[in-house]
């Protein structure tokens, strides 16, 4: 059944009045809070893999947050991908943030996939 835009209007209005949205988020803080915890210092822990090779391999500063979120990326698919899917899904993120479209080292992006995340890119580049 396709709802019309009106509907749809009305819900979304009745979603977001203030004292809904604070009474949704206290009722759940505790459990946003203990679920988010061990994603942040799975993140952390990935970050300073990542952030531990660009140093050396001596990757300019102003690269580095590119690189990094290159890695929080494949970190997010691997949250919800595995297998093949996985693995073409992390050629597709490696294509865009290489050479061409963003500007990265592919040898980079590739060890970043490859020692940071356990992914093998290396055959779809």
């Amino acid at each position: 059944m396709v709802k019309s835009a009106t509907r749809r209007s009305a819900k979304y209005s009745a979603k977001i009045v203030g004292d809904v949205i604070k009474n949704r988020i206290d009722a759940q803080k505790d459990s946003m809070v203990s679920n988010a915890t061990p994603a942040f210092g799975e993140l952390e822990a990935i970050e300073t893999a990542t952030k531990n090779l660009l140093t050396g391999w001596g990757v300019s500063t102003a690269l580095v947050a590119m690189y990094l979120s290159f890695s929080r990326q494949l970190y997010g698919l691997s949250k919800r991908h595995t297998g093949t899917i996985l693995e073409n899904e992390a050629c597709l993120a490696t294509k865009k943030w290489g050479d061409t479209l963003r500007g990265l080292n592919m040898y980079y992006l590739q060890v970043i996939a490859l020692d940071v995340h356990n992914i093998d890119v290396s055959a779809c580049t």
